[in-house]
């Protein structure tokens, strides 16, 4: 898991597109397995978009069904 998430070249352009930058436009900066699972200290307001782009992440690249 957290090879794909986060380390697989082969995701690296969705990952920087759904994930790294909207985080940012949302004010995280911390970019790890907890925070992309809802699962830190996030404010409860950003979680919801948080776990939304996660979702995008995954079926972006088609990965939901090997999980």
């Amino acid at each position: 898991m957290n090879h794909f998430m986060l380390e697989c070249p082969c995701f690296h352009s969705h990952r920087v597109m759904l994930l790294q930058e909207k985080l940012r436009a949302l004010g995280i900066s911390t970019f790890d397995l907890p925070t992309l699972l809802g699962a830190t200290s996030i404010d409860s307001s950003r979680q919801s978009a948080v776990l939304r782009l996660t979702c995008a992440f995954l079926n972006k690249t088609n990965q939901l069904q090997c999980l």
